[in-house]
């Protein structure tokens, strides 16, 4: 009877431990999960600026061949002076 008392008693021990490994587990698995919440809310605003960067730029060559248009027909008018 003994023997089965140890038996027993590492098998209550084990259980312990593991339910401490499970809990470490768990708490080590919820500060990943809200990492990868940080990561996609940051990859999402990334890419939201990138997309507003992309917008500008367009818009300022836009604006800048407008110009040069601008200066073109202008010189072709002072030419024709």
């Amino acid at each position: 009877m003994d023997n089965i008392e140890k038996l027993l008693k590492q098998v209550i021990n084990n259980q312990d431990d593991m339910k401490k490994n499970i809990s470490d587990i768990k708490s080590k698995l919820d500060s990943v999960v809200d990492q990868t919440a940080d990561l996609t809310e940051f990859r999402t605003q990334t890419n939201q600026n990138f997309s507003d960067i992309k917008d500008t730029l367009k818009f300022i060559i836009h604006k800048e061949v407008e110009n040069e248009q601008e200066i073109f027909k202008l010189k072709q008018v002072n030419e024709n002076k």
